[in-house]
């Protein structure tokens, strides 16, 4: 379960992502580098993480991804969504 900062990063390595590639992931606004801020603010602790965040990661971590992502930043059509 993520319940802290370190918590996050742990998961974010273990899935093998740039926490850009999480703040896309995630859905995040901003663009890329707001996204990333974010990210690196939620896992050094200042700045909370989110019940949705955390399904989302814990979701991610079990081999689900929202529709149309991938981790290089490529949005694929539904039907060629990644697994």
């Amino acid at each position: 379960m993520i319940k802290s900062g370190p918590h996050l990063k742990q998961a974010r390595e273990a899935l093998g992502w740039t926490p850009v590639q999480l703040a896309r992931a995630l859905r995040l606004a901003g663009g890329d580098k707001q996204g990333e801020k974010r990210v690196l603010e939620m896992e050094s602790g200042r700045r909370d993480i989110s019940g949705p965040v955390t399904v989302a990661v814990e979701s991610f971590l079990h081999g689900y991804l929202p529709v149309g992502f991938t981790p290089d930043g490529e949005m694929v059509g539904a039907d060629k969504a990644a697994p």
